[in-house]
């Protein structure tokens, strides 16, 4: 005879599975195990009802990075604009830190190159550059890292969609 004891909470792990599997797929995007770091600040939250389904905390933290992101993006463009190489590597670094600790993968491997390009080093060739190349190529790299954050910003989007 079935025991009707009243139902065990569900099983952390057995939910942090099932998390996983409905994430919006986007490979390269979002290291999910950072990102995850985030979610599990929530805590209880979850029991709560709370609108965006017990994900505020997170949540706060990711559209408050969206916000910075794209105010950060409108000063590397007026960087360029202003050719000051300096500026721009301080922004990369700022985004790359903040990309860096959500688990945003790719803006945070292109603010790096932007940081890098800012001081005229090309670290992956281990050679110096001219400041106008160094322009060149943080001017394309930053349409790159807006692309990429775009994507990141979607599945993000898409994903608090789904817990609410």
């Amino acid at each position: 005879m079935p025991d009707k004891a009243t139902p065990a909470k569900p099983d952390k792990k057995a939910e942090e599975k099932k998390y996983e599997e409905a994430l919006p797929s986007k490979p390269n995007i979002i290291d999910v195990e950072v990102f995850n770091q985030i979610r599990d600040m929530d805590g209880d939250d979850e029991d709560e009802g709370a609108e965006g389904g017990g994900h505020e905390f997170s949540k706060g933290i990711v559209w408050g990075f969206f916000e910075q992101a794209e105010s950060t993006f409108e000063q590397m463009e007026e960087a360029i604009a202003a050719k000051d190489l300096p500026k721009l590597s301080g922004l990369g670094h700022f985004l790359k830190g903040s990309s860096a600790a959500l688990g945003i993968i790719r803006v945070q491997a292109s603010c790096e190159k932007m940081q890098h390009y800012g001081h005229l080093r090309d670290e992956e060739a281990g050679e110096p550059l001219k400041a106008d190349e160094a322009l060149k190529r943080i001017k394309e790299l930053l349409e790159k890292c807006k692309a990429d954050y775009e994507d990141a910003k979607k599945w993000m989007e898409e994903l608090y969609e789904e817990d609410a």
